[in-house]
C-alpha cells in the first residue's frame, strides 16, 4: 500500500461501524455491518493504507480482528485499517461483514 490518511473509527450499534478518513481534502466514510455483535469499540487515530483512490469506492466486503488494544480491518479491495483502541476490550474478536464507502 503506498498511499495512507488517518482517521477515526467508531461503532454506531453493537454490529455497525463508521470510518472517517481525510484524503486528500475530501472526507471519505466507510461504514460497515459486521457479526458476530460485540461491546462498542472506537479509535480516534486509525491509519487507512491504499494503493489507488479507485479503492475508496463502492461496497467492499471485509474481515478483521478487534482487540485486546488494537483494530485491523481488511477490506476485499485490498484496503487496510489498523489502530489502537480508546478502551481495551477484554478479548480478540473475528468480524467479519459488508460495507460501503461515501
Amino acid at each position: 500500500m503506498s498511499q495512507t490518511a488517518t482517521g477515526t473509527l467508531t461503532t454506531t450499534s453493537s454490529t455497525t461501524f463508521e470510518a472517517t478518513f481525510t484524503v486528500k481534502d475530501a472526507v471519505k466514510k466507510y461504514t460497515g455491518s459486521f457479526t458476530p455483535p460485540m461491546s462498542t469499540f472506537s479509535s480516534k487515530k486509525v491509519e487507512l493504507k491504499y494503493d489507488s483512490p479507485g479503492q475508496l469506492l463502492g461496497q467492499p466486503a471485509f474481515s478483521g480482528e478487534i482487540g485486546i488494544t488494537g483494530l485491523s480491518i481488511t477490506l476485499s479491495s485490498g484496503v487496510t485499517f489498523t489502530g489502537d483502541l480508546d478502551t481495551a476490550i477484554p478479548a480478540v474478536i473475528t468480524i467479519y461483514g459488508e460495507g460501503s464507502w461515501a
